[in-house]
């Protein structure tokens, strides 16, 4: 197919299952992919999400990320859960390779990390993305911005700060699964949708935000996650390398794009 899709995811910071990887894009992928999707079962850099679905056909990214430049947000909850959002915003502007909103995306994503008191050291990475986009290296580009990814999380994580970790993935997960929809919303293809087939990620999110403390549960925008879960679990559930219906495609997309303006409202 001449269209492809998306997923984040997820960050993303973390975007997509490696099973529903496979359901798509089984016989495509190569041993050594698959082994690097097999230690990641739950969320494999969006990089490599990237590399898997590019082989089933190529996807116009112009306009499947939201790319909302606003940072100002109070609590770190909110803060981590935009983060997300804006780093898979930042993967699908490499995809398209759009320098311009590459750099808005990197500018969002430094001053949110900075706001959750990640170190300088970590954040002094823009000048960096701005030359590699300036020389067109978009593949170095995807391995800079899965290290920044990585780094964050980790920095997040020594910070003693699990709740808000996961809202980073959470929120890079979400974004993932509204691009996704959102292409084949326009442009609906069977083999594609079984991508978007991940009832174990949809319980891995469920039980940690099930678990998370009570300050990060009070967060309107993660109690509408938490209660719209088992709805998204139930419309992807549709069985391995089986395609989801349109039907339910446009409902995940509805989903998922009210979740993902409720958190950029903050």
């Amino acid at each position: 197919m001449k269209k492809s899709l998306q997923f984040f995811t997820l960050m993303s910071f973390l975007i997509a299952l490696p099973q529903g990887l496979f359901a798509a894009a089984g016989n495509v992928l190569s041993a050594e992919e698959k082994a690097r999707f097999s230690e990641n079962m739950l969320l494999p850099n969006p990089s490599e999400i990237f590399v898997a679905l590019n082989k089933i056909g190529k996807t116009d990214w112009t306009n499947a990320a939201s790319y909302s430049k606003k940072y100002d947000y109070k609590g770190n909850y909110l803060r981590a859960l935009n983060l997300g959002v804006r780093a898979a915003d930042g993967f699908l502007a490499i995809q398209a390779r759009d320098k311009s909103r590459l750099g808005e995306m990197i500018v969002v994503i430094i001053t949110l990390a900075e706001e959750l008191m990640v170190e300088k050291t970590i954040l002094d990475k823009s000048k960096k993305f701005e030359e590699l986009s300036k020389r067109d290296q978009w593949d170095a580009l995807h391995k800079e911005l899965d290290i920044l990814r990585e780094d964050v999380v980790r920095e997040i994580n020594r910070l003693g700060d699990q709740d808000v970790a996961l809202m980073v993935c959470a929120g890079g997960w979400l974004e993932g699964l509204r691009a996704a929809t959102k292409v084949l919303n326009g442009q609906y293809e069977p083999v594609a949708s079984s991508v978007l087939y991940q009832p174990k990620l949809c319980d891995y999110f469920s039980d940690r935000l099930k678990a998370i403390g009570p300050e990060a549960q009070k967060t309107p925008a993660v109690q509408k996650l938490m209660a719209r879960l088992p709805e998204i679990k139930a419309l992807v559930d549709v069985g391995y390398q089986q395609p989801i219906s349109k039907e339910n495609i446009a409902k995940l997309y509805t989903i998922s794009t009210e979740l993902i303006q409720l958190i950029e409202r903050g």
